[in-house]
This record gives structure tokens, sequence and C-alpha cells, in this order.
């Protein structure tokens, strides 16, 4: 019997249907960093690494939203044979505001189509590097994550850029709290209240509100406290008014 009980233990994550997708996001001219891969059935929010790669847990028949601030968004049906091979998904930039959103079953291209060094698309040939922001969290399920995604879209579509000014990236933020020692992930969960699933989003938020880059210099430290104490109270009210009763 205990022979019996410890098998079934055993067995039991191969009958749950619990398993990870990997793939790769890529535009026209590049890899995608930072695209946004939503398991709209599970509410689940992943994030493409620094060279395109995701990584994020499905089950058939969930549906995957893919979102980037400045692509066409896509839906795509899981099935049997996305566990089998590595994801290649192809996003269409924008060009204006009637690009329309894909929605496509299984028709991306296989991995080694678009000339990358790898060979096959075989399940693991992938390599993923999980960022240290908000990747592969399960989030509230009251949580819209897609109309908080749309949003925050909208904010970068209205935003005029400035000739000859560099504003900030959510890759700027992400460098900043990895290797600053006051600004890191203590300071983002206590001080700023922002918990660990959520992080990303507020990155980009962040990025959405085009600080200038010099925020970041040792003289401008307290313009940079004041800057992300006003924006996380405006993000986590869109947090809160996004989140379903």
């Amino acid at each position: 019997m205990k022979h019996l009980k410890l098998l079934i233990v055993l067995l039991l994550p191969l009958f749950t249907g619990a398993q990870s997708i990997k793939g790769f996001i890529y535009d026209n001219e590049a890899p995608i960093i930072g695209a946004k891969i939503i398991n709209r059935t599970q509410n689940i929010l992943s994030y493409s690494d620094d060279k395109g790669v995701f990584q994020i847990e499905a089950q058939a028949n969930d549906v995957l939203v893919i979102n980037s601030y400045f692509h066409s968004q896509k839906f795509i049906s899981i099935n049997a044979s996305h566990f089998e091979e590595d994801m290649v998904i192809e996003l269409k930039k924008i060009t204006n505001e009637l690009d329309p959103v894909e929605v496509n079953q299984i028709k991306e291209k296989m991995f080694d189509s678009i000339g990358l060094s790898t060979n096959t698309a075989k399940q693991g040939q992938i390599a993923f590097k999980k960022r240290t922001f908000g990747s592969g969290e399960n989030l509230q399920p009251t949580l819209d994550l897609i109309a908080v995604a749309k949003l925050i879209g909208n904010l970068f579509k209205k935003k005029k850029s400035e000739p000859d000014v560099v504003y900030l990236a959510p890759e700027d933020f992400i460098i900043l709290f990895e290797t600053n020692t006051y600004f890191n992930q203590k300071y983002l969960t206590i001080q700023l209240d922002i918990p660990k699933p959520y992080q990303q989003l507020f990155f980009d938020y962040c990025s959405a509100q085009q600080l200038n880059a010099t925020i970041l210099k040792k003289e401008n430290e307290f313009m940079l406290v004041d800057a992300l104490l006003t924006h996380s109270e405006a993000f986590k009210k869109i947090l809160e008014a996004h989140t379903k009763n």
C-alpha cells in the first residue's frame, strides 16, 4: 500500500496537466525584449528575456495573449503540439491605430526557419533566462491583466517624444533595481509597496511616463525618489480599478 501511495504522488503531476511552454518572439527586425505573455485562462504573466525567449505555465485549451506595446496583439489557443516544440512567434509592428489584432491558432514558424543558430525546435533547445522581476507569476484571478496592459500601452501612444531626449525604458528600471544598493527589491516591496508579481508592470508604467534618463544621475536621486513614489501610488490605483469584485 505504501508503494502504491508513493506511485500516486509521483504520477499526480502528470495528470494535473501543469506544463511549461517555451518560445521565441520577434518582429521583422529583431527579437522582442520584454513582451508580455499572458495566460488568460489561468491569469499567469511572463515576459520575454533579453533574447526574446519566454517560458510560461499552460495547459491544453488555455489561451495565451502575446502583448508588446509597439506591436499588434496576438492570441494563441494552446494544443498538444505546443508542448512538443518550442514556439516561434512573429509580431507585427504597429504602424497606425488601425492595425488589426491577429488571432492565431498554430501558424507559428519553426524555430530554424528564421536563420537562428539552433537547428531544431524540439522542446528544450531554447535557453530561457528567467527575468528577475515578475516572470511566470500566477497573479490575482480577479485582476484584468489585459485591461491593465492596454491602459499602459495607450499611455505610450499618447506621449509625444521630444527630440534629443533619452527616456527611461523598462530595462533601465530593471538594471537600476538589480544593481543599486538603495533602489532594490526591498525598496520596491516595502517603500513603494509593489508586490513582486507586479513589479515588471510597474516598470512598464513608469517607462510610459517618459522620465528623462538624467534622473538616474546621483545628483537627481531625490527627484527619482519623488517620481517613484508618485507613480507607484498611481499604479496601485490602476491595479485597484481593474480588479474585479
